[in-house]
């Protein structure tokens, strides 16, 4: 474990962007295994609708909708990178940033994609929306990881209907 911090530079510097292409192809990789083990519809997606919040670049999109459960959805960014959708609205990166200061391991990104989908597909994924804020939570035998969203008035109607919802498992073929 390095206990120096990284250079200021290091923060804004991207010096191998292409070790990321690894977690896009394992990514591809766990969509086909996906559709092959569950009730599942794979569809092209629309950037724009799947991830309105996102102002890169998109080379892909495919929509995973299950027979029952939450949805996923996966963006393919040329950086190279995944943003993953869950549910009504959660999302999240794939690596989370890439700069050379955050060094993240292509593996351990991996990882925590394969937790997330797992979770969700799994049944182990809650949202909770209220008219201040939307709330996440994932669980596993890793124990539990949760995020709070914050929102603005009336935002909460972009985000589906009030209330807590516990999403189902995925069924499998």
């Amino acid at each position: 474990m390095d206990l120096h911090p990284p250079d200021e530079d290091a923060y804004g510097r991207v010096t191998n962007p292409g070790r990321y292409q690894f977690v896009v192809d394992a990514t591809r990789t766990m969509i086909d295994d996906l559709v092959a083990t569950y009730e599942v519809e794979a569809t092209a997606g629309i950037p724009s609708v799947d991830f309105p919040d996102f102002r890169g670049s998109a080379t892909d999109v495919v929509r995973l909708h299950p027979s029952g459960g939450a949805d996923l959805a996966f963006m393919f960014t040329d950086f190279p990178g995944v943003v993953v959708r869950a549910g009504e609205s959660f999302a999240r990166a794939f690596p989370a940033c890439g700069c050379d200061a955050c060094d993240e391991s292509p593996t351990d990104v991996i990882d925590g994609l394969e937790e997330l989908v797992g979770a969700v597909v799994e049944g182990r994924y809650v949202e909770e929306l209220t008219r201040r804020a939307v709330s996440y939570t994932f669980a596993g035998v890793w124990g539990s990881s949760s995020s709070e969203k914050r929102l603005e008035r009336g935002d909460w109607k972009q985000h589906g209907p009030l209330g807590r919802r516990q999403w189902s498992p995925w069924t499998k073929r």
